[in-house]
């Protein structure tokens, strides 16, 4: 098929506001980051990860940034495959990039479900925990494969709810603050607060899920980079917000880093049993909300490297009807159901998925820094043109990825010949060598085919409505 006949027969529907976009940032982040990951991340540094809160939200801020300035320049699905494919005109890397990732959303897909119904057992102690994420699973799965609209409206009134359900927790919690609970507040000096880096980025995980959703957000050369800095912006202000009032209103940060709802333990503390059917109730639209988001942009990567060629052509085709990868979705929804139901190697795979966002973090930044420098003819169709400030945020993003990135994999292991602990790389490459072996069959039987690669990478995945990249490069 030729990359203009893929384009009208494949491509999606332009139907997600601003609103629904900036829901997909935060409501499909919020789920474990502000609902588990404030608790657990403090064991080792205490009351001071509001300090870590702060600096891990700084680094999201910067790789925000990044997406957003280069999601202005390619507004279509796929997300950091795009953006590196189109950079470098060659479909490998952005591959190699996002394969993993795959897998990390199905998994995600799983554990938040299975989180979904560990929350709904506060109101129904007798509830299967797997078996209502799987009903969660179940009607999500079919409000997506109805389309983006209805995505946007369901996701856009699960995220005021839940706003307003944190709010309800945050503010009277301020009157209760006691100052003598921030102490100690380094628990674990510097080596404490590194180690709290790594679970605390996880709750920034979903800053750029919005860039996989490019070819459906309307308007995208101003919606995408609003959606993710404004959203990445409103995260930072309610994380620190809720870990302020946490930690002043709880006498000892223990309670909190051992605690499985850390919100509902805190709001006990000045709330009661009231307040934990507040915290429970957000809880289930926050796990929700990720669900909702996670699988609506875990689609979008097959979709676009079978847009390329480099994978089974199923996985582009786009429901007549509903304007949705319907055979994508059905693929994400079978084999996160499963997971739910087999959930050994859940916590593992969950470790691939924040190790390959990093690494997705990582490359795209360094793609943004080497179009920023190189490539003028890419640069000058940005949505906006910053000046030498942006810099800032292309260093940051890249050295920051790194640090923790480099923290996460435990690499110090691999030298030190203690292979036990190289749990997530031992995972972790032989999925990326399985991912070879498929996109090297599938290029294989492109050049057999005689496929024009320079036509296809000349489009964007997903996007029908605006020029190709090789006519703009002749403007």
């Amino acid at each position: 098929m030729s990359p203009t006949s893929m384009a009208r027969s494949h491509h999606l529907e332009r139907s997600m506001g601003l609103t629904g976009a900036i829901a997909t940032v935060v409501a499909g982040t919020l789920g474990a980051g502000l609902f588990v990951t404030l608790g657990t991340a403090s064991s080792t540094t205490g009351p001071s990860i509001i300090v870590v809160v702060v600096a891990t939200g700084l680094l999201a801020m910067a790789i925000a940034t990044n997406y957003s300035w280069i999601a202005s320049v390619f507004p279509g699905a796929g997300g950091a495959y795009t953006y590196i494919s189109r950079t470098f005109d060659n479909r490998l890397p952005g591959f190699i990039v996002t394969w993993s990732k795959w897998l990390g959303y199905m998994a995600a897909d799983a554990v938040l479900a299975l989180g979904f119904g560990s929350y709904l057992k506060v109101f129904y102690p007798a509830v299967d925990p797997a078996m209502a994420g799987f009903v969660l699973l179940s009607v999500l799965f079919v409000i997506n494969l109805i389309g983006t609209k209805s995505y946007s409206v369901v996701q856009n009134a699960i995220f005021l709810l839940l706003i307003v359900s944190v709010l309800v927790l945050v503010l009277p919690g301020i009157g209760h603050i006691r100052v003598a609970n921030y102490q100690p507040f380094f628990t674990g000096g510097l080596a404490g607060m590194a180690s709290a880096t790594v679970p605390m980025f996880y709750a920034y995980i979903g800053i750029a899920v919005a860039a996989q959703m490019g070819a459906e957000v309307k308007r995208p050369h101003r919606n995408l980079p609003l959606a993710m800095v404004g959203g990445t912006g409103f995260l930072i202000v309610l994380y620190t917000l809720t870990a302020v009032v946490l930690y002043g209103v709880v006498d000892d940060y223990r309670v909190l880093a051992n605690s499985e709802r850390p919100l509902a333990t805190a709001s006990q503390a000045f709330l009661g049993e009231y307040g934990t059917a507040i915290v429970a109730f957000g809880g289930l639209l926050a796990t929700a909300s990720s669900v909702h988001a996670v699988m609506a942009a875990g689609i979008k990567m097959p979709y676009a490297w079978a847009w390329d060629e480099v994978f089974p052509q199923c996985f582009s085709v786009v429901s007549r009807r509903f304007h949705t990868p319907h055979w994508s979705l059905l693929t994400l929804y079978v084999v996160s159901s499963a997971l739910i139901f087999w959930s050994a190697g859940l916590d593992q795979a969950l470790s691939i998925a924040t190790f390959s966002y990093l690494i997705a973090y990582l490359t795209v930044s360094l793609t943004v820094g080497y179009v920023y420098l190189r490539r003028g003819d890419i640069r000058s169709r940005a949505a906006f043109q910053p000046g030498g400030w942006f810099w800032l945020p292309i260093l940051v993003g890249v050295l920051g990825s790194l640090a923790i990135l480099f923290q996460a994999a435990n690499w110090g292991a691999l030298f030190s010949g203690n292979f036990a602990e190289l749990s997530t790389l031992a995972i972790y490459l032989p999925w990326l060598a399985i991912g070879l072996l498929v996109f090297s069959v599938y290029w294989a039987l492109g050049r057999r085919r005689g496929d024009d690669v320079a036509a296809i990478l000349a489009t964007v995945p997903g996007v029908l409505d605006e020029p190709s990249i090789d006519k703009r490069r002749a403007r």
